[in-house]
């Protein structure tokens, strides 16, 4: 787009989702850069308006620092758009390596996700597409939730109308109400949903940053979709054994099939990793390194650990010899009382205890005491 949309001069495009496309514009009244999220006019039916609308009142009612700052909801020239602060980064999804994310980088993003989350559904919005690639760490390493297009208001709930069917298709009318892999059993299924489902999308996410792969799989959409409502993922600490056991317990309770088994607040997930972090800060908790339990951060401590463990050892066992030692008899002071050559057998003392006899042999003999 080459053009000027209001007092908005387009600059560059950032990229496309279901809800239209962003770009990066010049505010000219106030002289500073803006993300545009433009509806485009072949999509501006009715529901779509309505769920632009819905995105834009969702992110203005949210005061947070990791969820993106709305300015405005603006037309010009039949062209709908939503004004929004610019973020500069990159989404959590390049940022996630095969093999997962380092402990601390992990609980750096995982903690302000859970509180952002927890905001909105304090406000009564649950935003119903969690996914990496809604999720935007900045340059500066703060993370950003983006796109509420798809956020269901408390209010909302009983008049939406709206079906709850997934589809792939990112185009298709009345079919855009979240991404498949990250998906709640109930939403998979087109339940009626409340702020848990979120919490179950926050256990997927916090999955693959753990691991570096989703908990669930499937070639298609159907084999997903079952993949979601029946099976159980591996512990995700059974595959990323580096990482502390509460992530995999976490993790595991977040993605329980039945809602009423999960964290029921989002902030009760945030607690939980706080908890992790000073724990994991404190060295009380330490990264695993089978087999023993090592922390990376805290190489001193597995080795005074061990130092100590030696000395204890040294000391029990000095304490043993010593007390064996304590139990042999000795001879103090030994004098030679025969000086016969040979052999000298069954020493016995005679009746009156003055003399010892003795046998030799030699010579049988007597000597006084």
């Amino acid at each position: 787009m080459d053009r000027t949309l209001s007092h908005y001069k387009v600059l560059e495009k950032l990229g496309s989702g279901g809800m239209g496309d962003v770009y990066v514009a010049e505010d000219t009244k106030l002289s500073r850069k803006v993300a545009l999220k433009v509806l485009p006019p072949e999509m501006a039916s009715e529901e779509r308006l309505m769920r632009f609308d819905r995105e834009a009142k969702a992110v203005a009612a949210l005061d947070h620092p990791n969820i993106v700052t709305i300015h405005s909801v603006e037309e010009s020239d039949g062209i709908h758009f939503i004004t929004m602060q610019l973020v500069r980064g990159k989404t959590l999804s390049e940022l996630i390596s095969k093999k997962g994310l380092p402990l601390n980088k992990f609980l750096e993003i995982a903690i302000p996700l859970a509180d952002a989350v927890s905001a909105a559904h304090e406000k009564g919005i649950t935003h119903r597409d969690l996914k990496p690639d809604n999720l935007m760490v900045s340059d500066e390493g703060r993370l950003k939730i983006l796109d509420f297009g798809l956020a269901k208001l408390k209010q909302e709930f009983a008049a939406e109308g709206l079906s709850e069917l997934p589809t792939q298709s990112p185009t298709q009318e009345g079919r855009i109400l979240g991404t498949v892999a990250y998906m709640s059993p109930e939403q998979a299924e087109g339940k009626q949903i409340d702020h848990r489902s979120d919490i179950f999308s926050i256990g997927i996410i916090l999955y693959e940053m753990a691991t570096g792969r989703r908990p669930f799989q499937g070639d298609t959409t159907a084999s997903l979709l079952s993949s979601i409502l029946r099976d159980t993922p591996t512990s995700a600490t059974e595959i990323n054994p580096h990482l502390p056991r509460d992530i995999g317990r976490i993790t595991k309770r977040c993605l329980s099939k039945d809602p009423e088994r999960r964290y029921q607040t989002a902030k009760d997930v945030r607690n939980e990793l706080e908890v992790l972090k000073h724990d994991v800060d404190s060295g009380e908790v330490l990264e695993g390194t089978p087999p023993f339990q090592r922390s990376r951060s805290r190489p001193w401590l597995f080795t005074a650990t061990v130092v100590v463990l030696v000395l204890a050892l040294a000391a029990t066992l000095t304490y043993v010899l010593l007390q064996l030692d304590e139990s042999v008899l000795r001879l103090t002071n030994p004098v030679q009382v025969t000086f016969a050559v040979g052999v000298e057998n069954y020493p016995t003392w005679s009746p009156e205890g003055q003399r010892l006899a003795y046998q030799s042999n030699q010579v049988a003999m007597m000597t006084s005491g």
